[in-house]
């Protein structure tokens, strides 16, 4: 009787569902960050190949406005389709918390300013880097999430301009995955960590029926083609 009373609260007011979660998550989070001392560097030959490029801080910072911005359009579409958004990513987060409680990771990839480096874009980089120290980094939560909301939009029942959504967050979520590793902030190794976790949790929450879904990925793959 009490969690349908619960339930039906949260109904009510869906955003608390993401305020309260976020408020334990930045508290954790940040816990982490200053007191837990990275016990392994995430490295791989494939990271030392890819260049740096100032421009994919664009994607990377996209990335906040673009998660909060998903839960809204979730939201509006019905309770369903937001607490499953919600029981989707916040289990992502929750499990990365605990990996990198028991696992501290860090990341030496990042390079010293250069003094002599100018413009708007690397200033906004350096930036970033003076406020996301090169810990915790694997998975990547940033690629975690992105690949999370494709995912649930992929997922969606009833949407309009599928191919074209769908077709718009895929470059959108291609984007940001490289911003990660073309800025330095993540090896390659934390993106295929994100993305595996994300296949793995989005399975589980939306009860994917895996031989199903190949199936008829493959049914549509011949149809287009």
């Amino acid at each position: 009787m009490r969690s349908e009373a619960i339930k039906n609260w949260f109904k009510r007011y869906p955003y608390m569902v993401a305020l309260l979660y976020m408020a334990f998550y930045l508290t954790a989070f940040h816990y982490l960050e200053t007191t837990v001392v990275p016990k392994y560097i995430v490295h791989c030959r494939l990271d030392e190949m890819i260049p740096f490029c100032e421009a994919f801080i664009i994607p990377y910072i996209f990335w906040f406005p673009y998660i909060a911005g998903a839960f809204i359009w979730f939201k509006h579409r019905g309770w369903e389709d937001y607490s499953r958004l919600c029981r989707l990513i916040f289990s992502g987060l929750t499990i990365c918390l605990i990996i990198y409680y028991i696992f501290p990771t860090g990341l030496n990839l990042r390079l010293a300013s250069n003094p002599h480096e100018t413009g708007f874009l690397y200033n906004l980089v350096v930036m970033l880097r003076a406020i996301d120290t090169p810990t915790n980094v694997c998975p990547s939560i940033h690629v975690m999430n992105t690949v999370m909301v494709f995912q649930a939009i992929c997922s969606l029942e009833n949407l309009k301009h599928r191919k074209l959504t769908i077709a718009v967050h895929f470059v959108i979520m291609v984007l940001i995955c490289a911003s990660t590793v073309m800025l330095d902030q993540h090896s390659v190794i934390d993106v295929v960590c994100g993305v595996m976790m994300s296949v793995v949790i989005h399975g589980l929450v939306y009860k994917v029926e895996w031989r199903e879904e190949l199936a008829r990925r493959k049914a549509e793959v011949r149809r287009i083609s």
